[in-house]
């Protein structure tokens, strides 16, 4: 066996599921706020635990959080555009309760309300001075991705409408022409900002690849976007570091390896496989690095290693200090890994 297949083949046995149960356990001791981007993945990650393994608890953890949510009121607030919302209708299936579906539209009307830049891309906070103006590529895993779905599960054309829409404004303003990677961020008045951040492109393919899966394919921009994911890729196969990782700004080596975009693509990757999306000949290398990494750093108390804090738009600086530690967009992106079929 090669050095390259026995790397390949550490850490790709199918999780078993105690695996599951203690990356559940782990994540499930986090700190729940309601609501930062992270949370959500960690909720839907928490509930594939359930489906994976039998076990009632995660999922009974989730819908406690969700009904807290709805009690407090659903699509009040832009601070509720980094709510769970494809969560919503994961518990919907899972409970039949409409209360869920009810919300879940309310989350789709308020999206619909937030005022458009003049590329056409939704802004979440108008309300807050100095954000005003700005984008966020966290936010092309939360928006596109539910109505997309939502459109699915109702068979209206709106939101399917709506999905296409906002995923192709925040593609458009936040991928870099030269290298098909996504910037941090994008403001009105100077363009794209901050960095060509790893996590950054994790939230972006997986909010590329979860569109996809839903939107029908004679939809507008479907095309166009499955161009974009697919330039992202070819260029993210360039910067992956042997052992399967990406320094945490993509181009620049010096910077830390960091795990949460291994962990995210190498999910993200096999539901495009799956789904059609993307050609497994081109691309399943880099999948099974990426997936083979995230598996290595699953430490004993079911903790994904190598997870940077939340990080700002900023300088390089600012990404290369952030410290690692446990965080629930590491752990939701590692349980919808472990429970992926």
């Amino acid at each position: 066996m090669s050095g390259d297949e026995s790397l390949l083949n550490t850490g790709l046995q199918i999780a078993d599921r105690s695996l599951i149960r203690k990356v559940a356990a782990r994540t499930m001791e986090l700190n729940f706020r309601l609501w930062r981007f992270g949370e959500s993945i960690a909720l839907r990650g928490l509930m594939n635990a359930t489906s994976a393994t039998g076990d009632p608890e995660p999922l009974t953890y989730s819908l406690a959080l969700l009904r807290a949510y709805l009690a407090s009121g659903v699509g009040k607030s832009p601070v509720e555009h980094v709510a769970p919302a494809t969560e919503l209708l994961l518990a919907f299936s899972s409970t039949g309760d409409d209360a869920f579906l009810r919300a879940a539209r309310r989350r789709a009307q308020l999206h619909e309300s937030f005022p458009c830049n003049t590329s056409g891309a939704k802004l979440h906070r108008s309300d807050l001075s100095g954000w005003d103006r700005q984008i966020w590529v966290d936010c092309m895993d939360v928006d596109a991705p539910f109505l997309a779905r939502l459109g699915a599960l109702t068979g209206e054309d709106q939101y399917f409408d709506q999905s296409a829409q906002e995923a192709i404004a925040y593609a458009r303003a936040l991928q870099d022409d030269a290298t098909g990677l996504f910037y941090h961020g994008f403001e009105e008045y100077c363009g794209r900002n901050g960095q060509l951040w790893a996590r950054g492109n994790g939230w972006a393919m997986m909010g590329l690849v979860e569109t996809l899966k839903f939107l029908p394919k004679p939809t507008s921009h479907y095309n166009e976007l499955r161009q974009r994911l697919v330039s992202q890729c070819q260029s993210l196969a360039k910067y992956q570091d042997s052992e399967g990782l990406w320094h945490t700004l993509l181009i620049q080596p010096q910077t830390y390896l960091e795990s949460t975009l291994a962990t995210m693509a190498a999910y993200a990757l096999r539901e495009a496989f799956d789904a059609g999306i993307l050609d497994e000949s081109e691309f399943g290398y880099m999948e099974k690095k990426a997936r083979a990494a995230a598996m290595r750093l699953i430490a004993e108390d079911g903790t994904l290693q190598l997870v940077s804090d939340a990080t700002p738009v900023g300088e390089p600086g600012m990404y290369a200090s952030r410290p690692f530690g446990i965080f629930p967009w590491g752990q939701g992106a590692l349980l919808l890994l472990v429970t992926q079929e």
